[in-house]
């Protein structure tokens, strides 16, 4: 071999060894997300993780694979209490999803104003006609919950429940799919969809066959961001409409973050409710997370144990239903009681959702530590991200708390995707 020869041999085995160095790192970092919350005096960055952040590694590969491959559609849940029913921890977290991931429709919305109670800030609902309503606080009202953990009821068969989502650039809720999650049996009403002209758009009917029970899904005709949802009286068994959340998809591929929040909610009456539990399947979760506490931290005298134990109870309806999906627990952040005095019952609930965590192998987000701790509702009412009430925070202060939760879930899963787990 001459020395031109074994010098061009050489530059050539450096070629492939850079190239092949070059590979190794395109694969290792191919999937990872950037994303830094902001942030205030009080917060303690460090403390914003996913402790057991492994239980979740069956939903960090869907979405490893959703974000390489944009080939399917990814469901998270969100179950929560008054926190979680004004959607801006959530509405937060889901945009900031949609826009890395893809959007695959706005997901689960409940008629709240229907029910005369307050609605996101990102769709809209009305009606023609006055329905009784219940929420799942009250476990000893006869009217069943299902999915949205409110639920509506009306006997008038001309009763109509008007629709609409808010487009939030670049990210577009019109709807090519709906799924009514609602009492299917033959007295039940049907319901045609209409659009604004008033052409139909796609029926359901009781006698649609479906994988899960009390619900009927729909393809639309086109695709909607306003409709009409008219009940239609098709026999004379016919004598009421029962509903309880309303599945709105398009046919994108990505992210659809479902939320259920309920003003007073605490876990032991989702656990009560009739359908919430066995319905979630017909959602697909491929993480359920669990955001409780507040309402349990006002009531005295504060009973660790037993609100562990009701926490339990929920928890094991979701994993039956769900036997494959990972929980994510979140702990309350610090508030008030009786506006003015700290409450040393938001440390307690704190304590039994970590314990009860780490005693089942759950995952857990602790937004209670991170943000200061016991007595840090000061440092939120300082800065202006807390309200009156000293309990429920305003829309700045939810949204950094869903930005700080999706800050924790991208850390977790690019250390995830970096180690190679996959």
């Amino acid at each position: 071999m001459t020395k031109l020869q074994y010098i061009n041999t050489q530059r050539l085995v450096l070629l492939c060894t850079a190239l092949l160095w070059a590979c190794a790192c395109s694969a290792q970092t191919l999937g990872l997300v950037t994303f830094k919350s902001e942030t205030y005096p009080f917060i303690h960055p460090e403390r914003n993780e996913i402790v057991n952040a492994d239980a979740l590694n069956s939903f960090f590969d869907k979405l490893y694979v959703l974000k390489t491959q944009q080939n399917d559609k990814l469901n998270i849940l969100q179950i929560g209490d008054s926190h979680i029913q004004a959607d801006f921890i959530s509405g937060q977290a889901r945009s900031n999803f949609q826009r890395e991931f893809g959007n695959g429709g706005r997901g689960l919305i409940v008629p709240l104003r229907v029910a005369r109670t307050n609605e996101p800030f990102n769709y809209k609902t009305s009606s023609n006609t006055t329905w009784r309503s219940k929420r799942c606080v009250f476990v000893n009202d006869s009217l069943p919950i299902g999915m949205g953990g409110v639920t509506i009821t009306t006997a008038a068969d001309t009763a109509i429940i008007n629709v609409t989502t808010f487009n939030y650039p670049p990210l577009n809720y019109s709807s090519t799919k709906v799924t009514l999650f609602y009492e299917k049996d033959p007295t039940a009403y049907d319901y045609r969809i209409l659009d604004t002209a008033g052409n139909t758009l796609g029926t359901l009917s009781t006698a649609t066959m479906s994988s899960y029970a009390d619900v009927s899904a729909t393809r639309l005709a086109n695709p909607a961001s306003t409709f009409k949802l008219v009940v239609e009286k098709t026999n004379e068994v016919q004598n009421n409409a029962t509903i309880y959340g309303i599945n709105l998809e398009n046919d994108s591929n990505g992210v659809i973050y479902h939320s259920v929040g309920v003003n007073g909610a605490e876990a032991f009456q989702y656990a009560r409710a009739v359908h919430f539990a066995e319905q979630t399947p017909a959602l697909n979760p491929q993480l359920i997370i669990i955001s409780l506490g507040t309402n349990e931290a006002q009531r005295r005298p504060i009973d660790k144990e037993l609100n562990k134990t009701r926490l339990d109870s929920l928890v094991k309806q979701l994993q039956f239903y769900n036997p494959a999906t990972p929980i994510l627990l979140t702990t309350p952040p610090d508030s008030y009681i009786s506006r003015k005095y700290y409450n040393m019952g938001v440390a307690t609930m704190h304590e039994s959702i970590v314990e009860y965590a780490k005693d089942n192998n759950l995952a857990v987000w602790d937004l209670f530590s991170l943000a200061g701790g016991y007595k840090s509702c000061y440092q939120w009412k300082k800065y202006g991200l807390l309200r009156s009430d000293g309990v429920h925070f305003n829309r700045k202060g939810y949204e950094l708390q869903g930005n700080l939760m999706y800050e924790a879930l991208i850390k977790a899963y690019n250390e995830y995707v970096s180690a190679g787990f996959r």
